[in-house]
């Protein structure tokens, strides 16, 4: 890709948000918005970002770090906590920006390939879409008129195809008998696909895997509909607890989407639909563009208090490997990116041994 296609690629989020901010601007009357944002009680607001800035972080790096030692090798919370940190420095960009960041630094921490580990993540975001979809399937009955009618019939579909993807990804990631007893040269492209590191998650995954990940979403979640419901009145806006537990998530999902850089414009415009029959556009529009800072503001510090020390870690870690990116010993247990033969490592284990069978 030439460079100037680079730039035009980089540059792309942030004219989108210009554009949406810009019919927001249209729409709603900035003079209002700018008078809602001065009554607003803002000691009530800070006060409640700082805590709960902390207490995401908390959540984040407690969830992540089972998720990665369940799946991959031992990974500590305490291990994780300044990497998780470093990366909200790039939640200044976009969501998106931060995970690659903290993916990047795990591996090159860890020794663990970017490849497997881009499979855990986009099995955590499948999780992630799963508990979006069924909170909103929940909170969808609580909403009246043509929203709530909109809701209960869309986040039951979704759910509906995630659940139907996530069984055919299931179904297709296990090993057979069959398949396990082909030749390499009669290897299917299914078994090429069984073979990928990317769906090594999904081969160790169990019931209560599922079950454990997504309450920690679920947690997760809850703590932003405690922060909206917290923070919302401070701009003279009252939505109902059970609305907040529909709107909430999907407020966040479209928010973290990469087409705008920090969520900007499409944050204004979600919220301008979904809490439109709460208050008038002026106080939504004041709420939001509040909100999106400040998720930025309050992490930022955080992110920047972390950096140097993440910084000598991977340092260090590349000088000990003798320039590499981890010791190779951690890497020991990583499978080939396609195993034709599928092994004995590919199968589940048996409780009480080692992925080798060992006891």
């Amino acid at each position: 890709m030439s460079q100037p296609r680079k730039r035009a690629w980089l540059l792309l989020p942030w004219a989108i948000a210009l554009v949406l901010l810009g019919v927001v601007v249209w729409r709603v009357d900035v003079g209002a918005a700018v008078e809602a944002a001065r009554r607003a009680d803002w000691p009530r607001f800070a006060l409640a970002a700082g805590a709960f800035a902390a207490l995401w972080l908390v959540i984040d790096v407690l969830a992540l770090s089972r998720l990665i030692s369940r799946f991959h090798q031992p990974f500590r919370a305490r291990e994780l906590l300044p990497l998780r940190a470093a990366s909200y420095v790039f939640m200044a960009l976009s969501y998106d920006a931060a995970q690659a960041a903290l993916g990047l630094a795990i591996s090159r921490r860890t020794g663990i390939s970017l490849l497997a580990l881009g499979g855990t993540f986009l099995a955590w975001y499948g999780v992630d879409l799963l508990t979006i979809a069924s909170l909103g399937s929940v909170g969808a009955w609580f909403i009246e008129g043509p929203l709530g009618e909109s809701l209960r019939f869309g986040l039951p579909m979704a759910l509906f195809v995630l659940l139907g993807v996530g069984a055919f990804l299931l179904t297709i990631s296990r090993e057979s008998p069959r398949a396990a007893a082909e030749p390499a040269p009669a290897a299917s492209a299914r078994t090429r696909l069984r073979g990928a590191r990317m769906l090594a998650t999904l081969r160790q995954a169990r019931p209560m895997d599922l079950v454990e990940f997504v309450g920690w979403r679920v947690l997760f979640y809850a703590s932003f509909v405690a922060f909206a419901g917290i923070t919302l009145p401070a701009f003279g806006i009252s939505v109902p607890w059970q609305a907040l537990i529909a709107i909430v998530p999907i407020t966040m999902s479209i928010a973290a989407l990469p087409v705008t850089a920090a969520g900007v414009g499409s944050t204004q415009v979600v919220m301008l639909a979904l809490y439109g029959r709460y208050a008038d556009e002026a106080s939504i529009l004041a709420y939001s563009l509040v909100y999106t800072v400040s998720l930025v503001l309050f992490r930022l510090p955080i992110g920047l208090l972390f950096l140097p020390s993440v910084g000598e870690l991977l340092s260090q870690d590349q000088a000990e490997s003798g320039g590499g990116s981890a010791p190779a010993a951690r890497c020991a247990n990583e499978p080939m990116a396609v195993d034709l033969e599928p092994t004995r490592t590919w199968l589940p284990t048996e409780p009480g041994t080692d992925s080798k069978g060992e006891q």
